[in-house]
């Protein structure tokens, strides 16, 4: 198989062979055919995370593809059948992994960061790691797994985002950002994107989004107030880190809930905790999600496909490192991804 290879931490990626690996009783050959891309990807090429990071690693933790193999013990994926792979492996014996939480596992570890991915023609993986999908399925499906098992495992799952409730989702015309509130909507929750510019709201009108916009100011936990009568929200979905966590706060109605799951401007970040106890707020933190996660995810969109992501860019799997670049300049919305075969 052809695969696309991080050699070294700063380096661009190389194309080599490899073999296919041997298919074991309970594994699936899965021939991929869309990759998506995450700054996972970015944080294993430049590899200055702290994470303990191994390479050579194929990056790559989004994959759609259709089976090509099947172990004699697999009974519920056939060949042909289109399929998602679930972003992550665990130990499979400890108490959180055989209560269905594998992403609390302390040998937990991502597809594609921890361990070889999707930059690929072909991945061998458990069957307990495969989920069929529609048979029509387009590309959108290859952007699914960890935006949307993250913002379902941190929006719904642990912040309980319910139908008729409010959400504020801070960048939402982004992949995480725009697969919550996708996902807010389908389920019947009232949601309020919060982009960076009037460019990122022009996008997200472009592409369907009739809700309130707000583009991001040094007040915008006032501005969202101000859209809720005062009240503020159940539920804010940041992903941000340090420069929104003060906003979040203030943002959410008494009672509210913050689901967190992202530091991209920064780890450390000032609480003034009298909003904690004084609204009685709860903070939910989430670290991708679960299997049950993705299982939830795969049949919210099977019956909602408008909830799939946007696809903005589409690269043949030999140009990744032009699809990284993109995604590192930061000057897009929507997802990108890699087409193979």
């Amino acid at each position: 198989m052809t695969a696309m290879v991080q050699a070294a931490h700063g380096e661009e990626l190389v194309a080599e062979e490899r073999p296919v690996a041997a298919l074991g009783g309970e594994d699936v050959r899965v021939d991929i055919e869309v990759c998506g891309l995450n700054h996972l990807d970015l944080w294993l090429k430049r590899g200055d995370t702290g994470d303990r990071l191994s390479l050579p690693r194929v990056p790559g933790s989004d994959i759609l593809g259709t089976v090509g193999a099947v172990g004699e013990l697999v009974e519920h994926v056939g060949v042909g059948d289109r399929v998602l792979v679930y972003p992550g492996r665990s130990c499979g014996q400890c108490g959180q992994c055989r209560a269905g939480r594998e992403s609390a596992c302390r040998s937990f570890e991502v597809l594609g960061y921890g361990f070889d991915g999707g930059y690929a023609t072909s991945i061998t993986v458990s069957k307990n790691d495969v989920f069929r999908v529609p048979a029509s399925s387009g590309a959108g499906w290859g952007a699914v797994p960890v935006s949307y098992i993250t913002a379902w495992n941190a929006m719904v799952v642990k912040a309980g985002l319910t139908a008729g409730e409010t959400v504020a989702v801070w960048g939402a015309a982004g992949g995480l950002g725009n697969a919550a509130l996708r996902i807010a909507t389908a389920i019947g929750a009232e949601a309020i994107a919060v982009v960076s510019s009037d460019a990122k709201e022009a996008w997200l009108r472009e592409n369907g989004w009739a809700g309130t916009v707000i583009v991001r100011d040094e007040a915008t936990a006032r501005q969202v107030r101000g859209v809720t009568g005062g009240r503020g929200v159940d539920v804010v979905l940041d992903h941000v880190g340090a420069a929104t966590w003060m906003e979040s706060i203030r943002m959410l109605a008494t009672r509210g809930r913050l689901a967190f799951c992202g530091v991209t401007t920064g780890h450390e970040a000032v609480t003034d905790l009298r909003h904690v106890f004084g609204k009685q707020l709860s903070i939910h933190g989430t670290w991708l999600g679960d299997r049950r996660d993705l299982a939830a995810v795969v049949d919210l969109l099977s019956s909602h496909p408008e909830a799939l992501p946007v696809v903005e860019r589409s690269f043949p799997l030999d140009e990744a490192n032009r699809a990284q670049k993109l995604l590192a300049d930061g000057d897009h919305s929507g997802k990108v991804v890699l087409t193979v075969g």
